[in-house]
């Protein structure tokens, strides 16, 4: 009973920011984010059906949708790139590689890990591949709030909002899986209350940073991080031509 009432509260959470921000309408501005916060809701809302007509089915339903949110979290954490790093196109273009890299790292090793199973368990198998998945999102959001406090940049209410809800989901989610695969259902049983107050928490995060619209406001000195990538792109442009010059060099008779 105390696990369905979360599951309503976390619905009707997840529906006040989506309506708030399609009534003061700026959706627009942060467009993956909504996104993804719809389609959870609308996840949640099916696997509510299907939890009372279908509860046979229930966890397939579950870990046949679940890959679909990390893919939808993955676009989320590229918004928040490209939003945070808009004034800087430079950075935000190896960011944006950064993040390609690493995303075709982490989808080529759970592959490699997958293929070389004899056998596909939805639940195990399922929380391993998430938990990869949601480590590299961890690592991209903590890089980014390093970032921004080295060079003192302001994210706005908006933003950190995001970044910092998001974050503790994914934190959570990620001890939550790492410990579920390693100890089984013995450890899920004590842990299926922590985990949904924790989602409880970061929406209601949401709720109170997203209820209007707040531009990332100016930083009021010029920050350096453009001048620091171009300085570094130049080095390695230098330190490239001087090692193709070496090459060169070797390869006369």
């Amino acid at each position: 009973m105390a696990s369905m009432v979360i599951w309503l509260m976390a619905i009707v959470l997840e529906v006040v920011p989506l309506v708030r921000a399609a009534e003061a309408k700026f959706t627009k501005h942060y467009k993956l984010f909504y996104s993804y916060l719809a389609f959870i809701l609308l996840r949640d809302l099916w696997l509510l059906v299907v939890y009372f007509r279908w509860p046979k089915f229930y966890t397939y339903a579950y870990w046949s949708s679940e890959p679909i949110g990390v893919l939808v979290g993955c676009g989320l954490v590229w918004e928040v790139y490209k939003i945070a790093l808009a004034r800087f196109p430079g950075a935000a273009r190896m960011a944006r590689n950064v993040l390609a890299f690493l995303f075709i790292l982490a989808s080529t090793r759970i592959f490699v890990k997958a293929w070389n199973r004899p056998t596909w368990i939805p639940g195990r198998t399922g929380y391993e591949i998430e938990r990869d998945l949601r480590i590299v999102q961890v690592a991209l959001l903590a890089g980014l709030v390093v970032l921004f406090a080295c060079y003192a940049i302001p994210l706005g209410r908006n933003l950190k909002g995001i970044i910092y809800g998001y974050s503790l989901f994914l934190v959570t989610s990620v001890v939550n899986l790492t410990l579920r695969y390693d100890l089984g259902d013995s450890f899920q049983r004590s842990w299926e209350h922590t985990q949904p107050f924790c989602y409880l928490f970061v929406l209601l995060v949401w709720c109170v940073t997203l209820w209007s619209y707040a531009p990332i406001p100016e930083p009021t000195t010029e920050p350096r991080l453009e001048a620091n990538y171009e300085s570094l792109v130049a080095a390695t442009k230098r330190k490239l031509h001087s090692a193709r010059s070496y090459v060169l060099k070797a390869m006369r008779p």
